[in-house]
């Protein structure tokens, strides 16, 4: 057994001071006096400025140095490979003696105590923490460590930003020959950085080899049937994104003042009755078509919100709290003739499956005039779709209207290089669908309207 007097160890002033609480070195102490001390400390001989002089530098092992320095402060002792410790002494390994993962593990624990690390060092100590546990889990047998573990390890916690920290440190050590990535200002925003980097990179990839395929006639399919019935039978996981204007369930089929139009111009039944009809079945099946990381984008009138937002919940998806609000400044809707004021305004229910992100965070307010009007009641504007489908796609994405309308989802998609599905019953409105699509190859693209 190889021992010295523990006054003769330093502890370098740059080691991370970490809590140590009292009765966690209390029941070490008890352990150690009852069952020995099976992991002798780990040191290094040096000097950490010249004028020290050579001295013996803590590595690892600083709880068990400071609950042998209780027990022996009681004037109690303990034993290491079956003899007795003498008071005032600790049994140590030198670094040299230790095998290359012991050694490893050995100067991991002495840099990531230290208070003077760059979030770059932090980081690149944690990942190598991290390949060091592989290598030793590999060579032992047992189950590879969990970010969760490392996190535990390096932060003593693995709870909520704790283990994303520890996430993020592993992924950035690996980019640190980016210059850009390097010199960001912290491992958050060294994240923020790479991502937009891979993010832009997958785009322009897509956008290369969908630009060498992509033709409006054969992305795009529009068809004349039910839209509950063929969402009950189509494959799972398919869409990056929904976006639909389903009925509102107030009765507009009934209305007399939607901008001069004679009652009954709506094509279908606008009772609250078979809006909770289709929308339950929109929020459970569009959840279903959904890829695992998704967006929905759905028009709601304003009584509708909430219930449209706990319907959508239940299915499963991640209702944003607050909606999406169309201004439309040449709306011309007036529920009081006589007595005012115009409806100006309409309102989109976002949700989201998954933690899909956004391409970058738009406005909640949109302003778009109508179109002019191709014989559908309730159109909406193209640029309008453009606007919401942009939020969440990249080039190639496929996307899902249900409720297709006149078929604005057809340009609006063909704009962005999506592939678009359009479901429509009525049969004018699939007329009109059909005429959008027939002249998507002779329209320039709308991409950045």
């Amino acid at each position: 057994m190889k021992s010295l007097p523990i006054a003769a160890i330093q502890i370098s002033p740059n080691r991370q001071r970490r809590v140590f609480e009292l009765k966690e070195l209390g029941e070490l102490a008890e352990s150690l006096k009852k069952n020995g001390l099976f992991h002798p400390i780990v040191l290094r001989v040096g000097a950490d400025t010249p004028e020290e002089g050579c001295s013996y530098i803590l590595v690892s092992g600083e709880r068990r140095l400071r609950a042998i320095s209780d027990i022996h402060a009681l004037g109690e002792s303990f034993t290491h490979d079956g003899e007795i410790v003498p008071i005032g002494e600790i049994p140590y390994v030198s670094l040299g003696e230790l095998d290359e993962l012991a050694r490893e593990e050995a100067e991991l624990d002495e840099n990531l105590r230290r208070t003077d690390l760059s979030w770059q060092e932090r980081a690149g100590a944690t990942a190598r923490l991290s390949a060091l546990r592989e290598k030793q889990s590999l060579a032992g047998g047992s189950r590879l460590p969990s970010t969760a573990d490392i996190a535990l390890e390096v932060r003593g916690s693995s709870e909520g930003i704790h283990q994303e920290t520890t996430r993020r440190e592993i992924i950035v050590a690996q980019h640190m020959d980016d210059p850009e990535v390097k010199a960001a200002k912290s491992v958050d925003d060294a994240f923020k950085i790479l991502r937009r980097k891979e993010d832009t990179q997958k785009r322009v990839q897509l956008a290369a080899e969908i630009g060498r395929t992509y033709s409006a006639k054969t992305a795009h399919e529009v068809r004349h049937e039910d839209s509950l019935a063929w969402m009950g039978q189509a494959d799972a996981e398919q869409f990056d994104v929904i976006l639909t204007d389903p009925p509102y369930g107030i009765d507009a089929d009934q209305f007399g003042d939607s901008g001069g139009h004679a009652a009954g111009a709506h094509f279908y039944e606008d009772s609250y009755e078979n809006w909770k009809n289709l929308i339950t079945a929109l929020a459970r099946e569009g959840f279903r078509l959904s890829k695992p990381q998704a967006h929905a984008y759905c028009f709601c009138d304003i009584t509708r919100f909430e219930e449209l937002k706990q319907v959508f919940s239940a299915a499963g998806w991640q209702p944003f709290r607050t909606p999406i609000i169309w201004h439309k400044p040449n709306g011309s809707r007036t529920p009081w003739p006589e007595h005012g004021p115009q409806r100006r305004h309409e309102l989109i229910l976002y949700a989201m499956k998954g933690k899909k992100p956004v391409t970058r965070i738009y406005s909640d307010l949109v302003t778009y005039a109508a179109d002019e009007n191709l014989g559908h009641n309730a159109q909406k504007p193209v640029a309008l779709y453009v606007d919401l489908l942009r939020r969440s796609v990249n080039p190639g994405d496929r996307v899902l209207d249900p409720f297709a309308g006149s078929g604005p989802i057809f340009p609006a998609a063909n704009g962005l290089k999506l592939r678009a599905i359009g479901i429509e019953q009525d049969a004018a409105a699939y007329a009109l669908c059909l005429n959008r699509l027939n002249a998507l190859d002779k329209e320039p693209e709308l991409e950045g309207l």
